[in-house]
């Protein structure tokens, strides 16, 4: 029940942040959760024994995530990046003691800022598409994957038999991952009629079934590091739901993915 009132609830804020809301106000929330995300992410990391420089990570992170919203090329991340992966393994040549550690603290510092940072920062860069796609886009997005992450759960505890990925995430199933992407489909349609009726119902149905599975792509990947650490919350700052990196996991493959497909296949431009 909890997942399905944070739904009812969030979907609401979401839609008035988007839809009524300047820009900068998702940009500052898209911020606030990559933070906590981010910072959850490095946690796990040093669970399992990794010492990466999570400061550097960080503002690495918040710069990657706001080189979206900026004017500029469309990668322009790859500055941030560069930047990050020089300065990481510099600090860890002085910082650590041999070569192995040198190199866990060089991938552990900059493997969140790509896997979490980068990931929140193609839904920033949706928001900073001009015009209505910049608002409907984003509220696609989260949409689909919150249709998808409630009917998962719900089907896969009734009726999941069938385990999905017993090694990572033992509770999963296909039958959950079924529901999952089925409700994607029908949030994406639900999205044709309801807000974004410039895009194809085509167009909607295929976004539907990728972003659900996308999603639940992107919670197994975190449940792979859940699992390597030991852990199984990334912390415990929202009750009965884990961490901000457990809720905003299904959005991790989904973004870039919905940022790219905008891109090649409905015309959509860049900032």
């Amino acid at each position: 029940m909890n997942r399905l009132l944070t739904a009812v609830v969030l979907l609401p804020i979401l839609w008035l942040t988007l839809k009524r809301g300047p820009a900068w106000s998702f940009h500052a929330l898209a911020l606030l959760v990559m933070v906590r995300a981010v910072w959850e992410c490095y946690v796990l990391l040093e669970a399992r024994g990794s010492r990466p420089f999570k400061v550097l990570g960080l503002a690495l992170s918040v710069a990657v995530t706001l080189s979206f919203a900026a004017a500029g090329p469309p990668f322009l991340p790859c500055l941030p990046l560069m930047a990050g992966t020089i300065l990481a393994m510099v600090g860890a040549m002085g910082r650590r003691p041999d070569p192995a550690a040198m190199l866990d603290t060089s991938m552990s510092t900059m493997f969140p800022v790509l896997f979490v940072g980068l990931a929140f920062g193609y839904a920033v860069g949706l928001r900073a598409i001009p015009g209505e796609d910049g608002t409907d886009l984003p509220l696609l997005l989260l949409v689909c994957v919150m249709f998808s992450d409630t009917a998962a759960f719900y089907v896969g505890r009734a009726f999941g038999k069938r385990r999905l990925a017993p090694l990572l995430s033992p509770k999963k199933s296909w039958e959950g991952a079924a529901a999952g992407v089925a409700a994607s489909t029908l949030g994406g349609l639900l999205a044709h009629f309801w807000f974004q009726q410039r895009l194809s119902l085509g167009h909607a149905a295929i976004l539907g079934v990728l972003l659900g599975a996308a999603g639940i792509l992107g919670d197994l990947a975190e449940s792979m590091m859940k699992r390597a650490a030991g852990l199984k919350d990334s912390s415990r700052i929202l009750p009965g739901h884990g961490g901000l990196l457990d809720r905003a996991d299904s959005l991790l493959f989904a973004a870039p993915l919905l940022y790219y497909y905008a891109m090649m296949f409905l015309g959509v431009g860049g900032s």
